[in-house]
């Protein structure tokens, strides 16, 4: 039977402050996600990340934010600003939670704009605030994570209460903006939150 792994966000390395771009659900996508978070109340063993702090991971970098210079950021940040002006939003359509190893979360698939967004920003990273460190890896796809393993246990169990769920489709993830977060990771509790944003609105007219 598959099964959680014991507390695997021990795994990953601890995050205080670590800077990530973050594309945010508008809030019916988050009202939505909600009421599919609710199957997990009846696990112990699965977090649920708090809905404020829902969120889709466009990319993880290797810094955090004491460790980034002003110049580092400033030319980070006027990089972003070009990308944003570049971008037209586009929408992500989401499939319906499905259960890992790991966690709860709905996915997407890669699309040619998100391909390109993710990489885009890379790009820029590489450049000014992650220079001097290996750049983690993409996203393995667009995806918000609704709760994460916090002991051993079925996944399957969890994946029977997820489909057993009567509920409306899932609206799309629009991606209009970005944000430069400082996320923090609270291993005992399950969940990843922040403090600090920026904001980066896509543009609402065709690229030239």
């Amino acid at each position: 039977m598959k099964r959680f792994f014991e507390h695997p966000m021990t795994l990953w390395p601890s995050m205080r402050n670590r800077l990530h771009i973050y594309a945010l659900p508008a809030p019916d996508l988050r009202s939505a996600l909600e009421e599919r978070q609710r199957v997990l109340e009846a696990f112990d063993y699965c977090s649920i990340q708090p809905a404020e702090y829902l969120h889709a991971t466009v990319q993880q970098f290797a810094v955090t934010s004491d460790e980034v210079s002003p110049e580092e950021l400033d030319a980070f940040t006027a990089r972003l600003k070009s990308l944003a002006a570049e971008t037209k939003p586009f929408n992500v359509e989401l499939g319906e939670p499905e259960a890992d190893d790991y966690s709860l979360g709905v996915r997407g698939t890669i699309t040619p704009p998100w391909a390109k967004l993710t990489a885009a920003v890379r790009d820029a990273a590489a450049d000014t605030i992650n220079k001097s460190q290996p750049l983690p890896e993409a996203p393995f796809n667009p995806h918000l994570t609704l709760g994460y393993a916090l002991a051993e246990g079925s996944t399957e169990l969890i994946q029977q209460a997820s489909d057993q769920l009567r509920a409306r489709a899932l609206p799309p993830l629009t991606i209009n903006e970005v944000h430069v977060i400082a996320v923090h990771q609270d291993v005992n509790r399950g969940a990843f939150t922040w403090d600090t944003t920026s904001r980066f609105p896509l543009s609402e007219s065709p690229a030239k």
